[in-house]
């Protein structure tokens, strides 16, 4: 196998007394878009800051194609960023903002304009390239966001979260833009806290919660982390602490998280809900509704941490 463009490793910080990361580590190649799943305060964003230069006094290394990053200033002319809040001038219009960001990196006037250009189409903003950016839609921003991260053709693009805050459509548009790149050979690192967006756009996926990587690999490698079980989600009129330890009796069931009203349980198969339920029933346990699912990255990420990726 080729060499990574990028291997971090044993990166960890501190915020006072807090541990933001923990230990963390993993290896990227080229044109692989490697998505970061976690809630907000995972560390996901801490961790964008740390490999774009803004975040500092952190321990662990970090190399990019073949060197310390932090050693080789050159080195950060080959990263593109994308960071959540929008980095561009409201005021200016779309081509405008390509040209004055792009002219950062010394790129000739002439090639400059011919990449704003392209970048315009890529990203379906040519037929606005001349209006004022403050009068853009929020997933037009977002778009431009993105277009400036790739205007002097980086080799790696950090992007934090890049769809919040917009609607299904624009967010679409945006998915379809990161996968063009990665087939182009640009390496991605893409944070999110929504899980069908790295189901789709995803080579391999991180599950991150509290500073730390708890799992890594494809999505199908990743649900089989429950194995062959199937998900059942159980809501009613309880307590967790009530619920727990009734279901705990039962071999056959496993509890993946839990809370007041609703618990989510493992089992190997759904022809053994019936006993469950009845065993829930024996106990007094109210139950008001029932969902079944397969395994999937939210299964997975509740196996691992015993809470909804959206907490």
């Amino acid at each position: 196998m080729e060499q990574p463009i990028l291997e971090i490793k044993d990166i960890s910080k501190y915020y006072n007394d807090i541990k933001a990361l923990d230990q963390l580590g993993f290896t990227l190649h080229k044109g692989e878009i490697f998505g970061l799943l976690g809630p907000n305060g995972a560390g996901k964003t801490t961790l964008i800051s740390i490999l774009s230069g803004t975040v500092k006094d952190f321990s662990g290394t970090v190399r990019f194609k073949g060197e310390d990053l932090f050693a080789n200033r050159r080195l950060k002319n080959d990263i593109g960023i994308v960071p959540q809040d929008m980095a561009f001038y409201e005021d200016l219009n779309a081509m405008d903002n390509l040209l004055f960001w792009g002219g950062l990196y010394n790129i000739p006037p002439k090639e400059l304009k011919r990449r704003a250009l392209q970048l315009l189409d890529i990203v379906e903003l040519s037929t606005r390239s001349k209006e004022p950016v403050k009068n853009f839609s929020g997933g037009m921003k977002r778009r431009l966001n993105i277009a400036i991260g790739l205007i002097h053709q980086p080799e790696l693009l950090l992007l934090d979260e890049p769809t919040v805050g917009i609607d299904v459509q624009a967010k679409v548009r945006i998915l379809d833009i990161i996968k063009k790149v990665g087939m182009e050979g640009t390496s991605v690192i893409f944070t999110t806290h929504q899980l069908s967006e790295v189901e789709e756009i995803c080579q391999r996926i991180a599950i991150m919660d509290k500073g730390s990587i708890l799992a890594s690999g494809t999505l199908e490698q990743l649900v089989k982390l429950v194995e062959e079980k199937e998900v059942v989600d159980i809501s009613g009129d309880f307590e967790s602490s009530r619920i727990v330890p009734v279901i705990e009796k039962l071999p056959a069931a496993d509890i993946l998280a839990v809370e007041d009203g609703i618990v989510t349980i493992a089992l190997d198969d759904t022809d053994q809900l019936p006993a469950v339920l009845s065993h829930l029933f024996q106990n007094t346990i109210e139950i008001t509704d029932i969902k079944i699912k397969s395994p999937n990255l939210e299964a997975v990420f509740l196996k691992l941490t015993g809470r909804s990726l959206r907490d």
